[in-house]
């Protein structure tokens, strides 16, 4: 019987390692302004360009500002050096206390020309990236570019 008694409390104590306390992540996030408004700014930074004959970078930009409707930003990648001035829609949204905006559409219709995609960090941090085609001479050569920075 003492065997018996043992085990159920063995088998309780075990159990109850197994409880946790806490939250379950279902934590609600009140913004305090829209994706637009709260991404808007310009972000100083160093832009990587990497193409055929290796990696370079430079320092450039790239500015948010509130488009004319929910969920849009105005992008402006700017690097003199890299002959790169190019503005943009974008869809923006509040992602992990942060923001990310993309643009899926690589046409004529987007500045750009080319798909991009970016996230920036709850302390202003920003990171985009994009990949399009310059001409170099007299032949097209394609760079991914990558800009990290911050407000």
């Amino acid at each position: 019987m003492k065997k018996f008694i043992y085990s159920i409390f063995a088998v309780l104590a075990l159990s109850c390692t197994f409880v946790a306390c806490g939250s379950d992540g279902d934590e609600s996030i009140n913004y305090s302004s829209s994706a637009e408004q709260g991404s808007a700014g310009t972000y100083n930074g160093t832009w990587t360009r990497t193409g055929d004959d290796g990696s370079v970078s430079f320092s450039g930009s790239v500015t948010l500002a509130a488009g004319s409707s929910t969920g849009v930003t105005n992008v402006t990648f700017t690097c003199a050096e890299a002959e790169l001035n190019a503005t943009s829609v974008a869809n923006v949204w509040h992602s992990n206390y942060g923001y990310e905006f993309f643009n899926q559409t690589a046409s004529s219709a987007n500045g750009l020309g080319a798909s991009f995609a970016g996230r920036i960090d709850d302390k202003g941090n920003i990171n985009t990236s994009f990949t399009i085609s310059q001409k170099v001479g007299r032949k097209n050569v394609e760079f991914k570019y990558e800009f990290i920075g911050s407000k």
